[in-house]
């Protein structure tokens, strides 16, 4: 048996549930996690028609591949939906549409865990930007971990991917003001 003090139980707690486990016995993520089936992402926001896709919707568009290097230099190949395709089936301004008021819109994409993280339009669309963010649901020709999916914003020109938001949930176009 274990015996912490009053102060030091509550981080003895956090590092078992960490590894796997709890103060009373294992735990079971798999009733937590949301499977790749039943993943859905919201669109709302700015967009002529708010709606939440499935997983087969998403599936169902064109899927491109982007070989690029994670956050700890290991080399990947990520495969999944270029995010103005996704954005394109809400209505979201995209091409001739992005000019004046609408250059201060942007992409706003929440992760499961609250984490967020801002893209301007022209960023996304491909009459003005080089790169394809990609909406990835593989990596490597796997699902992505738990940890990171089941879809994960890829941007493959950032030198640093703090925008690769991971376990996305949700993109809303938003006014920036």
């Amino acid at each position: 048996m274990l015996l912490l003090s009053a102060g030091c139980r509550h981080l003895a707690a956090a590092a078992l549930v960490l590894a796997g486990t709890s103060l009373n016995g294992p735990i079971a993520y798999a009733q937590n996690a949301p499977s790749a089936a039943a993943a859905t992402l919201r669109l709302e926001g700015l967009v002529a028609t708010p709606r939440t896709l499935s997983a087969a919707e998403i599936a169902a568009l064109p899927h491109r591949e982007q070989a690029t290097t994670d956050k700890d230099g290991k080399k990947h190949v990520y495969r999944g939906v270029a995010l103005r395709d996704v954005l394109h089936l809400a209505g979201a301004p995209e091409g001739k549409a992005i000019h004046g008021p609408v250059l201060a819109e942007a992409v706003l994409a929440s992760a499961a865990d609250g984490y967020q993280a801002v893209f301007a339009l022209p960023e996304i669309d491909a009459d003005f930007s080089p790169q394809t963010i990609l909406l990835a649901d593989l990596r490597d020709g796997q699902p992505l971990p738990a940890h990171d999916g089941p879809y994960q914003l890829i941007v493959p020109l950032e030198k640093k991917p703090a925008r690769w938001v991971r376990q996305v949930t949700a993109l809303r176009v938003v006014k920036v003001q």
